[in-house]
């Protein structure tokens, strides 16, 4: 038997404005009105924790974690169909044991949780009153009359092993439960948050007086996951803002927002232990509007913040060992907010075409392919272009699951990709170069088109226009730029400069560097450029041509380029087979790039340098993290990661 007797209204809200209302008009009987079976084994001998929402005395909702005494399992029992009993142990800070102290204050003590064993991305919810209760200082027996249960999907959950930790000693290191108008959060916790892959979410239904018969009040538990700074933090300090991917579009957070604009977040840091607690208002945002503050996310929710403590080495279970969390299939890219980036974009109904007009086959994982705009551009080198591939593509279909193609299920068919061409000037031709990613939607695609051409029609590959492929530019972006005195040819240049590339991330240099070649060649710059790639046979030519130009000679260049080149023995390179061009200097490692390498460069950097670091997440953690022991403050170092 259900345990709602329908939607309430501000669940109902929300369905409507994402168009959701025909497709889950009785979805709401899935909502059980109290615990399956299946569930109450599962509470009993599966989660060392449960994360749970209570009110404070204002209202509020907060965000706790509800855990046995050492972490261990089996600290919750299920003596009846509809009651779920646990003995657990708080700490100081954790908001749980303020709120339960409202027992005997209210007439119904709610409360919800998510059980949700990270080992194998199950999860089940549940929400009910606080029947009994017995609290002696951080100890709390109690029970709950569950009154709704439902389970949830395995998306977004971040696999992770977990095991007791005993020794441990909470630490309350910020405990400011109301904050003044001109408070903001620490740049401490700004960090965490963008550290973080998973966050609960708390929120609450607060029946109006003709509905509370029908829809009686309620709190609810939720988790959200992503990969490491989904969730991100306005230049405010304040407000955090949380996007919404595509689930099970019952809406029942969002539509207790929507009524009751109050949430609560909690940010756990499964390796320390440390947890954020956060409570504020919300506020649902959809549509243009939500577009207008985190670019391609349709819908997402604004978490003002109005109180947060911060609990050190509180949680009583860690990651086992160093085994690295396996992230969902289902998580899209990172998507920053437009306060966060250079980004320039065009209206849907003004975005300008791309034609494809030549492709150049490096090999057959890498090209480069040239598209034609439809109207001038302004691309710093350096910078993404935007590509909307629905066109190309097709319209998305709602999926709930698709474990054959988890991507698929987020997929706006939207691609920044970095321009590898260059020009001063505005301009409508752009170069990507890509590499094939087997399943990619869209790579699978061009390259298969391409080498197809190339087999039949090989004319086609220097002039694609015939073919009429067209995408829509959706803007530009990227802040991975020169540094302003080189981009402006009046100003002398007196820093040498220093690339870290990794595989393709070698992209935004070819750029810089064809810039630098057309604008910059009479002056004496230096480049120190370290790549790392499987592919040195193939990229190198790419790097040398850049340099000499079809119309430039290698004498005519003042500037200088030590190449450092770190490849497997796979691939190896005879430089005999190559040109060299006079200007660069080329040198080869036939290993990966380590940590030694990076220290030994130590005192050469202290010196008057511009650093910048592009390449996939492990790479770019590598050479900052060893950039900074080598005494590089990380605001000296331009990054570029693989958010898209």
């Amino acid at each position: 038997m259900s345990g709602v007797a329908g939607w309430h209204p501000g669940e109902r809200i929300i369905q409507k404005k994402l168009g959701l209302t025909d497709q889950v008009t009785l979805s709401y009987t899935m909502i059980h009105g109290d615990l399956p079976p299946e569930h109450a084994e599962f509470y009993e001998t599966c989660l060392p924790f449960i994360p749970i929402t209570t009110l404070d005395e204002s209202g509020r909702p907060w965000g706790s974690i509800l855990t046995g005494k050492n972490g261990e399992k089996r600290f919750a029992r299920t003596p009846h169909y509809n009651r779920l009993e646990v003995k657990a142990r708080t700490w100081d800070g954790d908001p749980l044991g303020d709120n339960l102290r409202l027992f005997d204050k209210v007439e119904n003590l709610m409360m919800a949780g998510i059980g949700v064993e990270f080992e194998t991305r199950r999860r089940n919810k549940f929400a009910g009153v606080v029947s009994k209760l017995n609290q002696s200082g951080y100890d709390i027996d109690m029970e709950l009359l569950v009154n709704q249960a439902i389970g949830n999907c395995p998306k977004y959950i971040n696999v992770r092993e977990l095991e007791p930790r005993t020794q441990r000693k909470p630490t309350v290191i910020h405990d400011r439960r109301s904050l003044l108008l001109e408070d903001r959060l620490p740049e401490a916790m700004v960090d965490f948050i963008l550290s973080c892959d998973t966050v609960f979410i708390g929120s609450s239904y607060v029946a109006a007086p003709e509905d509370r018969e029908k829809y009686p009040s309620h709190v609810g538990m939720n988790h959200r996951g992503g990969l490491p700074g989904f969730v991100r933090v306005r230049k405010d300090r304040r407000t955090v803002v949380l996007p919404d991917f595509s689930g099970n579009r019952l809406m029942t957070t969002l539509g207790n927002i929507e009524t009751t604009p109050l949430a609560s977040l909690t940010f756990v840091d499964f390796d320390s232990g440390d947890i954020l607690y956060i409570t504020g208002s919300a506020e649902n945002v959809t549509g243009s509007a939500a577009h207008d503050i985190m670019p391609f996310q349709g819908t997402l929710t604004l978490i003002h913040t109005t109180g947060f403590v911060f609990v050190h080495d509180a949680l009583p279970v860690r990651t086992k060992g160093d085994t690295p969390p396996g992230r969902s299939p289902y998580s899209p890219p990172i998507r920053l907010l437009a306060e966060e980036s250079s980004i320039s974009l065009f209206d849907g109904d003004e975005r300008p075409e791309a034609t494809l007009s030549q492709i150049k086959l490096h090999d057959p994982h890498i090209a480069t392919f040239t598209w034609t705009a439809s109207k001038d551009l302004q691309i710093l080198p350096g910078q993404a272009i935007i590509l909307d591939c629905s066109p190309f593509l097709g319209t998305r279909k709602y999926q709930h699951m698709s474990p054959l193609a988890p991507t698929s299920v987020n997929d706006d068919f939207i691609r920044t990709w970095t321009v590898s061409s260059s020009s001063s000037e505005p301009t409508r031709t752009f170069s990507i170069t890509l590499r094939y990613k087997p399943g990619g939607a869209l790579t699978s695609i061009l390259f298969n088109i391409a080498q197809k051409i190339a087999e039949v029609r090989p004319e086609l590959l220097d002039d694609a226009t015939p073919l009429n492929m067209t995408m829509k530019i959706a803007g530009i972006t990227g802040e991975f730029i020169l540094p302003e005195s080189l981009s402006l040819p009046s100003v002398p240049v007196n820093r040498e400069l220093v690339w870290f590339g990794g595989g393709i991330g070698l992209t935004p240099f070819l750029s810089m560097l064809e810039y630098l070649q057309t604008k910059r060649k009479d002056e004496d710059l230096k480049i120190h450029f370290i790549l790392s790639t499987r592919e040195p046979s193939i990229l190198l030519p790419i790097i040398f041509n850049l340099y000499t130009g079809n119309e430039r000679s290698n004498t005519e260049s003042k500037i200088r380029i030590t190449l450092d080149v770190f490849h497997s023995e796979s691939d190896p390179v005879n430089v005999n087979d190559l040109t060299v061009p006079t200007g660069i200097t080329l040198h080869q490692h036939p290993k990966r790039l380590e940590a030694d390498y990076i220290q030994n460069m130590k005192e050469d950097l202290a010196k008057d340098k511009k650093l910048y670091v592009c390449g996939p997440a492990g790479y770019t953690e590598l050479v900052l993290g060893e950039l900074v022991k080598a005494g590089v403050r990380p605001d000296e170092i331009h990054k570029e990661g693989f958010f898209y």
